[in-house]
């Protein structure tokens, strides 16, 4: 017979054998742990998007339902859009004749702007006083039924020949800009007021 020569001994090959089975477990739990957190993840996304594909589909079809009435709505005539323009327009001649015959003599109006409320009015003026002169002018007006003071500012009057230098002109008066907001009286503009 033939003897076994075995020069490794038994325990050892045991162990390096237990050893990969360890090894293996652990990267299959590693694998099992990272599997469960994209699961969880990826869940939580989902559903997070189904909710907002819900909210984006109701402004959808609401937006719709708007449009769809709006195409199928009541364009109006003519005559309907005639009167509502009728309603709200008013005559500006006279109202802009109204603010020239208040403003005082060296007064210089810079610009308006008409909206259905009222009129915005730039202008400058000599004096404080003439400011407070204009507004209650204004006031007592009967084609304005307030008056609100948007700006006031002042400023150094530039003439044509005068260049930016040091020097100081004492025969200079600073002048005063002021931003007015005039109200409308609508039943006196309606009626058409005084010619």
């Amino acid at each position: 017979m033939v003897p076994e020569i075995n020069l490794l001994p038994q325990i050892e090959r045991r162990k390096s054998s237990n050893l990969l089975v360890i090894i293996g477990a652990i990267l299959i739990v590693l694998l099992l742990i990272f599997l469960c957190i994209q699961y969880f993840t990826l869940k939580s996304n989902v559903t997070s998007l189904s909710s907002q594909e819900t909210e984006i589909t109701v402004e959808r079809d609401l937006l719709s339902a708007e449009v769809a009435a709006m195409a199928t709505g009541e364009q109006g005539s003519l005559s309907s859009s005639v009167t509502f323009v009728e309603s709200v327009s008013y005559p500006v001649s006279p109202l802009i004749d109204e603010i020239q015959s208040l403003l005082a003599e060296n007064t210089y109006l810079r610009g308006y702007q008409f909206n259905e409320e009222g009129v915005l009015l730039e202008a400058d003026f000599e004096t404080m006083n003439e400011i407070s002169s204009f507004i209650e002018k204004l006031l007592n007006s009967s084609y304005f039924g307030d008056v609100k003071v948007e700006t006031l500012s002042s400023f150094e009057p530039v003439g044509e020949n005068d260049t930016e230098d040091d020097k100081i002109d004492f025969d200079v008066q600073w002048r005063y800009s002021a931003t007015l907001f005039l109200v409308y009286e609508e039943t006196y503009l309606r009626d058409g007021g005084t010619q």
